[in-house]
């Protein structure tokens, strides 16, 4: 009797087989964060290689800026050989116009800034749109700066990602999520030159969570290290005791996720 069954063996094994190969290539670590080169740290090394960085100057506003198109810009920095980009993490932001800069990328147009917190439903943040809830997180904005973060990884490019930085003018704290005037929270009624100091309890708990949590979604990335401020020198508004406080906090993220990033700082710009 000639059965009526297919005598070619069933994919089955062989789908699952696959599967488990994939999740076992899911579960691996990924490579080593970019460190210093353990025999010169006069370089760093990362992927397995001595390396040197080098880049060029963008404005830094690749991940808050909702037009910024960062993979015709990674593309470009690939295209150019060069393998490092430095971008601002949402805590900061410009007005247009500001410093006498055109078409600066910190500027976003109307509408356009996104933020590690979302808006919430209350009006009158001094941009025209909802307040910002400094007690939740915005998924849409995470997953831009990991889908940055990793196509900077597919080309070979590092990410370092400042945290902070000083607010220079009036017009920057003014905008900022962390002024009081901006979040739901009544969190930062204080003066721009007290943003970074250690004397208002609440709003460090803000900067130490938004901290935390980026470092949480980049844990698995090999190619990002954090900076804790951009020019904390600026007028003498950032204290050394706030930064040596952030980075015992990165530390400490870093360590609870098992990853251990680099963390710069800037120390000096041109004197």
């Amino acid at each position: 009797m000639i059965s009526g069954r297919s005598s070619r063996p069933s994919p089955e094994p062989m789908i699952r087989a696959f599967c488990l190969l994939v999740l076992a290539a899911c579960a691996m670590p990924s490579a080593e964060p970019i460190r210093l080169h353990p025999d010169n740290p006069r370089y760093f090394l990362f992927r397995g290689k001595p390396t040197v960085l080098i880049t060029s100057g963008e404005h830094y506003g690749a991940v808050l800026n909702l037009d910024f198109d960062y993979k015709r810009y990674l593309k470009t920095l690939a295209g150019d050989r060069l393998n490092l980009t430095r971008t601002f993490a949402g805590s900061y932001r410009e007005a247009p116009g500001s410093f006498g800069i055109s078409d600066n990328t910190l500027a976003p147009k109307p509408g356009r800034f996104i933020a590690p917190w979302p808006r919430a439903s209350t009006p009158g943040a001094a941009d025209g749109l909802g307040k910002f809830d400094l007690h939740r997180w915005n998924g849409d904005y995470f997953a831009r700066l990991k889908d940055f973060v990793r196509e900077a990884g597919a080309r070979g490019i590092v990410v370092e990602l400042t945290l902070f930085c000083p607010f220079y003018r009036e017009e920057m704290w003014d905008l900022s999520p962390m002024n009081s005037r901006n979040n739901v929270n009544g969190v930062g009624a204080l003066k721009r030159t007290e943003a970074f100091n250690l004397k208002d309890a609440a709003l460090r708990q803000v900067q130490d969570d938004m901290v935390r949590k980026i470092v949480a979604e980049l844990s698995g990335f090999d190619n990002v290290m954090y900076e804790i401020c951009n020019e904390p020198y600026a007028f003498n508004t950032v204290t050394a005791e706030w930064e040596r406080h952030i980075a015992a906090v990165i530390a400490e993220a870093v360590s609870a996720a098992g990853r251990r990033h680099l963390i710069t700082q800037n120390v000096a710009n041109g004197s």
